[in-house]
């Protein structure tokens, strides 16, 4: 996974680049770090900033380098019953974030609305918010990238291909992504009742991004894969691998890396 989550982060701009540089440009120049107050300093002098929600804080950490520098956006959706802190305090993501200081990205860290929201409208809601809650904090260029683990495959899909944010976002990364929202229903009973929860009533149509594919307007986002044929519990051929041939068919740039 640690190796896993430095090449999702080493790719980022070389598969963003194959398509045109997408974000709004009002956007590109609207967010600028203000002030200090709140914001906390790490080992590794970055800074991190909670923004609260009422569904769940997310996190935003800016590099030193870029603290009065326009740059990219990573919005990261995390895994099933995990939350937003765990990206700061989690090994593997600390690798994952020094290998993204070096790219030129600010992160975001995601709540997603809850530990298992399964890229419900309440998930999809709060990471919304959380990017507008963001803006102000940081040089935005404009760039918009983002970056699933595990069941946040889905929030971190369904942004790019619903275009929640109101513009395309500019690729999607997923490691051992879950994409097939049918796929979670019925080979387990336990994930089951967590989707039926997450959505509590609400339809899951237009939020499968295997099988809703034909209907999203930005299913030609780049789209990067990182998997491994070991993984039992989110099998890639059913999941980020089977949504890559998908995006290959429509003409996306498409990218998948597994490791064994």
């Amino acid at each position: 996974m640690r190796n896993g989550l430095k090449t999702v982060a080493l790719t980022l701009v070389a598969l963003g680049a194959l398509g045109s540089v997408q974000g709004q440009a009002g956007q590109a120049q609207a967010g600028q770090a203000q002030s200090s107050a709140g914001w906390t300093l790490d080992p590794d002098g970055r800074r991190s900033l909670i923004l609260p929600d009422p569904e769940g804080d997310s996190e935003l950490v800016v590099p030193p380098v870029f603290w009065q520098r326009t740059c990219p956006l990573v919005i990261v959706s995390h895994g099933r019953g995990g939350q937003a802190s765990d990206g700061s305090t989690h090994a593997p993501f600390d690798a994952m974030l020094d290998a993204l200081d070096v790219q030129g990205f600010v992160l975001l860290l995601s709540s997603d609305g809850g530990r298992e929201t399964w890229g419900s409208p309440r998930a999809l809601n709060t990471l919304r918010r959380a990017y507008r809650a963001a803006l102000p904090h940081f040089r935005h260029d404009g760039r918009v990238y983002t970056l699933g683990i595990s069941m946040g495959g889905l929030p971190a899909t369904l942004t790019a291909y619903r275009r929640t944010l109101g513009f395309p976002i500019h690729a999607v990364a997923l490691v051992a992504g879950r994409v097939n929202l049918n796929n979670a229903v019925r080979t387990s009973r336990s994930r089951g009742r967590s989707v039926a929860a997450a959505f509590a009533g609400a339809f899951t149509q237009g939020h499968d991004p295997v099988n809703d594919f034909s209907g999203f307007a930005g299913r030609r986002t780049p789209l990067l894969v990182v998997s491994s044929p070991q993984d039992t519990a989110v099998r890639g051929s059913q999941n980020g691998l089977l949504l890559v041939m998908l995006a290959r068919k429509v003409g996306a740039h498409t990218d998948s890396v597994c490791f064994v």
